[in-house]
């Protein structure tokens, strides 16, 4: 998330297509992707939560088989972090669910950061930057609570 950062600090000072474009890019998947374990960890850890380890797994949307988003998704690796299962023994539900559900959110919400410098390079790019947000959030609320981090918070059992 650093790197996200330090692209959003950048970019408004490289004035050359496509570079500018690359570093907005860039810099959204820093947010939407590092975000996601880094949260689960974070609240993780707040409430109680060990982990064992970081790992490069498939998303679980390969799961609901759809044509082109589940084939694609076989071969993109996403970052994946174990959970210390003896743990959980001592964890409230609710705080199991929000460490479940802190992942979906963080992914959905910190890619927001980069459309206002999207904007300021560019009418195009912030529009381009927007609409990839929207439907990431749009795609991860309607998918997330089938087989997602959203799923997995709403199955935890008291």
């Amino acid at each position: 998330m650093l790197a996200g950062l330090t692209l959003l600090v950048v970019v408004p000072h490289v004035k050359l297509f496509p570079v500018d474009l690359i570093f907005i890019f860039a810099a959204w998947f820093c947010f939407w992707f590092f975000s996601h374990d880094l949260a689960h960890h974070i609240v993780g850890r707040i409430v109680g939560v060990g982990f064992r380890y970081y790992f490069l797994g498939r998303s679980t949307i390969t799961k609901l088989n759809l044509p082109i988003v589940s084939n694609l998704l076989k071969v993109v690796p996403v970052l994946g972090l174990k959970i210390d299962k003896s743990s959980l023994k001592s964890i409230s539900p609710n705080g199991l669910r929000v460490m479940y559900a802190s992942g979906a959110v963080s992914s959905m919400l910190l890619p927001w950061i980069v459309v206002p410098p999207g904007y300021a390079i560019g009418l195009p790019f912030g529009i381009l930057i927007t609409l990839l947000t929207v439907t990431n959030d749009v795609f991860t609320l309607y998918f997330s609570p089938k087989v997602g981090d959203i799923h997995h918070a709403r199955m935890v059992r008291r």
